[in-house]
């Protein structure tokens, strides 16, 4: 009885829906992920299958929705090839690939990539010239060669630490301002006691891993960059890794109807180019050591005063 009634509306002309499986997305929002990786891919960022699928979940999962045909919102294989023939302005095309040590020390991508950054912050001022990176932090001390007795098959320091990963999003202008940190903790859930006497101003959130993902990092963006570079007059400049879980539809939204350039360093090249890797991590990493070591010092200084009372 389904069929035949399905046949009479196809004779009547009432049945609109295409044949198959019907699309998950409207024609609109189809396009609007069509133009977003047209235009993520002019900023230097290039779409593979994988960033495509997650530029999908996390605009599925920013509406609530919970789509049956995914597998944890995750579209597959089958949609991604359904949706390219659906936007023949797209095509897939094979990346060519270069080692770690043409990236970093190929002369003409570096030039090139600095004649770009010439025109493309010509006329922003210092203080609109922004330039963010993520760090991590990791409390556990590593393993050392220690003096014991000879014989002895599981020598031990005792140390506190948890292998914990921290990562903290830092983000500085031309002119020497700091944004307030973003600091990330790996864990299922923030507890409060987590946030008490830290950095003044600072943003806290969590994830599995500890690491920025696609959703903390449009939160950081949208919540805690975006307003500053709100505030600002004229055309903003933001630069940054060239990672996927930048491709965020929100964020680059955001950037051109705000007047702001988003801009990636070339791949395997923040070593070199990365303005927060060269010169503001490594001094204050060097000056963590040395306290660290100086902290470390004085424990051992009062243990030795101990046993020598004992």
């Amino acid at each position: 009885m389904v069929y035949l009634h399905t046949l009479w509306l196809k004779i009547k002309e009432r049945h609109k829906n295409r044949p198959g499986q019907q699309k998950v997305f409207t024609d609109q929002e189809e396009d609007a992920f069509a133009a977003h990786i047209i235009t993520v891919s002019t900023f230097g960022y290039p779409v593979s299958t994988f960033d495509l699928k997650c530029i999908v979940k996390s605009s599925i999962e920013r509406q609530g929705k919970k789509v049956k045909p995914f597998k944890n919102n995750m579209p597959g294989p089958d949609w991604v090839k359904s949706f390219l023939k659906r936007q023949p302005q797209l095509s897939q095309r094979i990346a060519q690939n270069i080692t770690h040590a043409r990236a970093a020390t190929d002369e003409e991508n570096v030039k090139n990539f600095f004649d770009n950054l010439e025109a493309e912050l010509e006329g922003i001022p210092a203080e609109n010239i922004w330039n963010y990176d993520e760090t991590n932090l990791v409390d556990d001390p590593g393993q050392t060669k220690i003096i014991t007795k000879r014989g002895t098959k599981y020598p031990e320091r005792i140390r506190n630490s948890s292998k914990a990963c921290t990562s903290l999003m830092v983000c500085g202008n031309a002119e020497g301002q700091l944004d307030p940190l973003y600091i990330n903790y790996k864990s299922q859930k923030l507890w409060n006691t987590w946030i008490e006497n830290g950095p003044a101003n600072a943003t806290y959130d969590r994830t599995a891993s500890g690491w920025f993902d696609y959703q903390v990092f449009e939160d950081w963006f949208l919540n805690l960059m975006l307003p500053i570079l709100k505030r600002q007059e004229g055309r903003k400049a933001l630069i940054g890794d060239n990672l996927s879980s930048h491709l965020n539809q929100q964020v680059i939204e955001a950037c051109e109807t705000n007047n702001i350039r988003f801009i990636p360093l070339p791949p395997n090249t923040t070593h070199l180019l990365q303005p927060l890797d060269v010169a503001f991590f490594p001094p204050n990493e060097a000056k963590m050591a040395q306290n660290f070591k100086r902290v470390e010092g004085k424990q051992l200084r009062q243990q030795s005063l101990f046993d020598t009372k004992g």
